[in-house]
């Protein structure tokens, strides 16, 4: 499976970072987490190289995205924390080219098309109801609103929960 996600500043990366570990502390899953990103699209199998001739055009061509966190959220279907940011008109076009660019590639899930797509940072997963109360609680007590940017995008082969980087773009500053 491929998974093109965008890529956090330093900043950014280590509140996501600490809300991790904070709620790895407080989980029964041991589970590595995948560095701090976000989703764009996920295909269940095609060739990185063909999408990043796909993509690269459109990549080179935009700027860092300001972010805003404003919110902690959860996806009930997978016991799933996560913190979102405001869908501001500039997130939710790229997230459309980058559909666009890709759209000859097949596989492409569902959730992650336009109109379907949350956008947001997994925090954690795989959390058991009995857990969801506290497991919130305890991100409600650590979690402030931030700022911060998306300034790459990524394409991952993820295989058994593991993620290789096939590639990495930078935005322009």
């Amino acid at each position: 499976m491929q998974a093109i996600v965008l890529r956090f500043d330093y900043t950014t990366s280590n509140k996501i970072e600490h809300l991790q570990k904070q709620a790895n502390a407080a989980s029964l899953d041991s589970t590595a987490m995948l560095p701090p990103h976000m989703t764009l699209q996920v295909f269940e199998q095609t060739n990185p190289a063909d999408l990043k001739n796909a993509l690269a055009p459109l990549a080179e061509q935009t700027a860092q995205l300001p972010l805003q966190f404003g919110s902690l959220g959860f996806f009930k279907q997978q016991g799933v924390f996560y913190t979102a940011p405001a869908s501001t008109d500039a997130l939710k076009v790229f997230h459309q080219a980058i559909n666009l660019a890709a759209r000859d590639f097949t596989g492409q899930q569902d959730h992650y098309l336009p109109n379907h797509w949350v956008p947001h940072a997994t925090i954690t997963k795989n959390i058991a109801p009995p857990y969801w109360g506290p497991m919130f609680a305890r991100l409600s007590m650590e979690f402030e609103p931030f700022s911060g940017k998306a300034v790459a995008i990524e394409c991952w082969s993820i295989m058994q929960g593991k993620a290789q980087n096939d590639w990495s773009i930078f935005l322009s500053e």
